[in-house]
C-alpha cells in the first residue's frame, strides 16, 4: 500500500480532518503537526510515495529529495512553488500537482482590513478608546482615493473589483502585466514609477521569483506620497525592508500593513514591532478553514487521478509526466 506523508499541519486541522478517511482508502497516511529537524525529517519521509506539504513551509531541495528514494509525488498545497528545487525533484522521476486557487478571497479580505484600518486608523482610536480617552480626529473616505496595485493576478483582480466597489480609483503595473490585461480587468495600466507617485494606497500581489526580490527598495518608497500607505500580503523578500522601516521612521510614507516578512516567525524585538503606524500579522492571509478544507480535497484528488484514474490533473512538469506514461 502507499505511504502518504502530510508535513508541517501546524495548526492541526488536518489531523482530524473528514477527508483524511477518504485518503485511507487508497494509502497509509501520517500527519505531522511540528517543525522537525533535518534527521528527524528524513527518518519520517525515506519510506513516502507521497508528500503532502503545507504551503512552502518545508524546503524541498536536492537534499533532501536524494534522500527519498521511494517518493513519486509532490501533492503541494496552493500553486506557490518557490520551495522546491523543481529540475531536481523531475530529475528523480517526481511528479509534482499543485492546487490551483484556493486562498484568493481570504488574501483579498485581509488586503482590506489592513487598508480599512489603516485609511481610518481603527487601532489608534481602539487603544486611545481603551485607555478612557475620547478622540476629537477626522478622518478619511477610500471613496475617491487611488489604489495602486502590483501585480494584477487573481488576487490583484480580485482586489482591484472590491476597490471598485469602494469608489477608488484603480491602477495597476506587474513585472508581465500588459496594457490590454489590466483593461479587460477593467484597471488603467501604469508605470510603477507613476503608481507609485499617485497611489493613496499600494498593495502588493506577485509571486515571489528572483525577479520580484526587493522589488521596492529605497527609491520606490521615496516616490509614494508621505499620506500614502503600503500592504504587503504576497511575500516579505518582494520588499526591502529595511529601506521600508527607514521610510515609515523618517515619515516618507504613513505606514504599512504586512502579514509576510523577510524572515518568519518575525524576531523578537524586530524594530517593526516598535512602529506604531504598522499592522502586523503572523502571514495568516491566506490561512482559512476554506483555505485547508480546498488545499486538502484538492490534493486528494491529484494523487486519485494520477493513482488510481491513470487520468493525472494539474501536473506542473508534464514532461516528466509524459515520460513516465511512455515508459
Amino acid at each position: 500500500m502507499m505511504k502518504t506523508i502530510i508535513l508541517d499541519d501546524w495548526e492541526k486541522y488536518m489531523l482530524n480532518h473528514p477527508s483524511i478517511t477518504e485518503l485511507k482508502k487508497i494509502s497509509e497516511v501520517e500527519v505531522f503537526t511540528d517543525k522537525p529537524s533535518f534527521n528527524n525529517l528524513i527518518g519520517r519521509l525515506k519510506e513516502a510515495d507521497i508528500i503532502i506539504p503545507i504551503r512552502e513551509r518545508t524546503k524541498i531541495d536536492k537534499k533532501l529529495i536524494d534522500r527519498m528514494p521511494n517518493l513519486k509525488m509532490i501533492a503541494q498545497t496552493g500553486t506557490g512553488l518557490a520551495h522546491i528545487d523543481i529540475d531536481a525533484t523531475t530529475k528523480a522521476n517526481i511528479l509534482i500537482a499543485t492546487t490551483p486557487g484556493g486562498s484568493t478571497k481570504s488574501v483579498t479580505e485581509i488586503t482590506f482590513s489592513f487598508l480599512l484600518n489603516l485609511i481610518k486608523n481603527v487601532h489608534h482610536l481602539d487603544y486611545s478608546m481603551k485607555n478612557n480617552l475620547w478622540p476629537e480626529t477626522i478622518g478619511t473616505n477610500l471613496h475617491g482615493k487611488t489604489l495602486g496595485i502590483i501585480g494584477l493576478g487573481k488576487i490583484g483582480g480580485s482586489v482591484a473589483n472590491i476597490a471598485k466597489t469602494f469608489g477608488m480609483n484603480v491602477i495597476a503595473w506587474g513585472p508581465t502585466l500588459s496594457e490590454e490585461r489590466a483593461l479587460r480587468e477593467g484597471v488603467k495600466y501604469t508605470t510603477l514609477h507613476n503608481l507609485l507617485e499617485t497611489a493613496d494606497a499600494v498593495t502588493l500581489h506577485v509571486r515571489l521569483v528572483p525577479d520580484t526580490i526587493h522589488l521596492l527598495r529605497s527609491e520606490h518608497f521615496n516616490l509614494m506620497k508621505n499620506s500614502a500607505v503600503l500592504i504587503n500580503t504576497s511575500r516579505g523578500k518582494v520588499i526591502d525592508e529595511k529601506a521600508l522601516i527607514e521610510a515609515i521612521q523618517k515619515g516618507n510614507i504613513a505606514g504599512a500593513g504586512l502579514d509576510v516578512f523577510y524572515e518568519e516567525p518575525l524576531p523578537k524585538n524586530h524594530p517593526l514591532r516598535d512602529l506604531n503606524n504598522v499592522l502586523l500579522t503572523p502571514h495568516v492571509g491566506w490561512k482559512t478553514q476554506e483555505t485547508f478544507n480546498n488545499f486538502l480535497n484538492g490534493s486528494i484528488k491529484n494523487i486519485k487521478s494520477f493513482f488510481i484514474e491513470n487520468n493525472p490533473q494539474n501536473i506542473i512538469n508534464k514532461e516528466e509526466l509524459n515520460h513516465k506514461c511512455n515508459k
